[in-house]
This record gives C-alpha cells, structure tokens and sequence, in this order.
C-alpha cells in the first residue's frame, strides 16, 4: 500500500454500491477499503489510517447514525471527510447526519464519479475548511428546512 495513496473506506450494506464507488475511487487514484455494516464500519475506522468515508445512513442493526455518533465519541470525525449517502431527499436528515459530524450530504440515486470528486475535494481541506464547509451546508439544509422545502 503506497503512503502517498489517499484511503477511503465505503460503508454500505449493498455490494453493488461499495463496488461502483470504490472503483471511481481507485479511477481517482485514491485506495478504498470496504465496511458492510454499521459495526464492521466503526472498527475499521479505528484499526485504519483513512482520509475519508463514504457512509450509508440506512443499514440493518448499526446505521449510519449509529456509525456517526460512535466516531464522535471517539473523536474522529475531525480526522477524516464524511459523505453520507441517503435515499431520504429531506433537509431533516441531511441537518442530523451534519450535526453528528458528516461533512457532506448525497442522494440516492447518485452518480459515483461525484461521489469521487467529492471525497476528493473534502480531502483536500484541512479539517478546519472542512468545519466551515460542513456549518454552511448544515445552515443552508435549516434554511430549506424553514422554507419547507423537501429536497436538499
């Protein structure tokens, strides 16, 4: 494994996902591990040394929530770019996974090279630019929210 690679862990209980995204992530120059629950996510997180992740928030027993709060209480969430991914289009869920400490937001369907380009412009932020960017988005999906707005 080369030092100089960045290393992205996809969480998803769906192969299929995992697999489309990390090869547009390996097409990015970028290596990719692979979590296929909430639990298996958590302990990856904290055995490896990973630039970002790419979580799913609906996965059986340990969701994406569960995956974002465990990183918080481990003080991770500073250390690495978190996408979530979600199949709800509503500001509600985007504001809570942000608030628990993802960076950015995704809907299902979503295309996987903006998946990649995404993670690849996250990473590029130091974890301060990355606060800043995850304040605005959280500001911007409250003001849709206030507006009743159902999309993100």
């Amino acid at each position: 494994m080369a030092n100089s690679k960045k290393r992205v862990l996809v969480i998803d209980d769906e192969a299929d996902i995992r697999m489309i995204v990390g090869l547009n992530l390996g097409l990015r120059g970028m290596e990719f591990g692979e979590a296929r629950d909430g639990a298996e996510a958590i302990e990856a997180i904290k055995q490896g040394q990973w630039e970002a992740c790419v979580l799913d928030l609906a996965m059986p027993q340990v969701d994406g929530f569960d995956v974002l709060r465990a990183l918080g209480e481990e003080g991770l969430t500073n250390q690495l770019a978190v996408i979530v991914l979600s199949a709800k289009n509503a500001p509600s869920v985007a504001i809570e996974a942000m608030e628990l400490g993802a960076h950015a937001h995704l809907i299902k369907p979503f295309s996987p090279a903006a998946v990649a380009t995404l993670v690849e412009d996250l990473i590029a932020l130091t974890p301060e630019e990355r606060e800043i960017r995850r304040q605005q988005e959280i500001d911007r999906a409250g003001a849709l929210n206030r507006l009743g707005m159902r999309t993100v």
